[in-house]
């Protein structure tokens, strides 16, 4: 899912030097936003009309100066809104998720599609484009200088000409809690189509698809690889951590489907690999290698996408 990042594979397997994680969560609960008497006042002049609903598409957001904000936007009646550039505005709360500040500047957020998919995105935008499609998110690089509560408001000049708004909460913290760029990769020995062929572990666990080590595997090119080996040999490898059947978004069949497809091509440069996150999802068991990746004192979300450098 290339929504993560403005970087091509032939950009990171051109950098060996970096580790690079590259992250989309979209399972974030929604929250209000309370700031009475905020200016969400549009730029344009026009009535602001409260009508969207905002789900921040971003997890383990921490301070810094350029982090990258998505959200995936709708109207009241849960229609997705696609294209074009809306305005974010970021208000300090402190360590309660209420209370009134003054609200950041504006920053411009372009929409960024979910690659894959057949997407019929609107000429121009922002534009309602229903309730039965997946979409993408809007992208904006922010300045969260201290931890807490932060407000975002979101404002958007909709085709038809009418400015709509919403509002939510995000929770900066002070430090990452899952790898960041730069990190060395975990260590973890994640599960390969050996494992399930000798029996030692269920084809479920390898992933979410398979009922049965007969079953045809999807994602066959991505279960190859124990993520040690590829860095042992000196091999970038891109990880991507998801779970096609149980995935609140929806995204992480989507997710794994086009990483098989840009294996094919790049498989020569980089290891791809897909780790499932539950190793028994109804007894809300995580597989360990994702729980090495993902897991945080608070839980955790998905999907992931890491791309690891040659040097770990």
């Amino acid at each position: 899912m290339t929504i993560l990042t403005d970087l091509t594979i032939e950009d990171v397997v051109r950098t060996p030097g970096r580790s690079l994680s590259l992250l989309l969560a979209l399972t974030l609960p929604l929250a209000g936003c309370a700031r009475d008497g905020a200016d969400t006042s549009a730029p344009t002049g026009a009535p602001v009309t409260q009508g969207l609903a905002l789900a921040i598409a971003s997890f383990d957001l921490a301070i810094g100066p350029s982090e990258r904000l998505l959200v995936a936007i709708f109207t009241d009646e849960r229609e997705r809104v696609a294209g074009g550039e809306v305005t974010f505005r970021l208000v300090h709360l402190g360590d309660q998720p209420s209370g009134q500040a003054d609200p950041g500047p504006a920053i411009a957020a372009t929409f960024l599609p979910i690659p894959g998919l057949d997407i019929p995105l609107p000429a121009e935008g922002p534009a309602v484009v229903g309730t039965d499609v997946l979409t993408g998110v809007y992208r904006a690089d922010v300045n969260f200088d201290a931890p807490g509560f932060w407000g975002l408001l979101v404002e958007a000049t909709m085709v038809d000409g009418r400015v709509l708004g919403g509002q939510t909460v995000l929770r900066v913290l002070p430090t990452k809690q899952v790898a960041d760029v730069g990190d060395l990769a975990p260590p973890a020995i994640n599960i390969v189509r050996e494992d399930v062929d000798a029996g030692r572990a269920p084809a479920s666990s390898l992933d979410s698809r398979l009922r049965s080590a007969d079953e045809r595997d999807p994602a066959a090119a991505l279960h190859a690889v124990r993520i040690p080996d590829a860095v042992a040999a000196g091999r970038p490898v891109v990880v991507a951590i998801a779970t096609p059947v149980y995935c609140v978004s929806l995204v992480c069949g989507p997710l794994t489907d086009f990483l098989v497809d840009v294996a094919a091509r790049f498989d020569e440069r980089a290891d791809f690999v897909h780790i499932e996150v539950w190793e028994d999802f109804e007894r809300q068991v995580l597989n360990p290698a994702a729980a090495a990746w993902i897991q945080t004192e608070t839980g955790g979300n998905e999907p992931w996408v890491f791309v690891v450098g040659a040097d770990g």
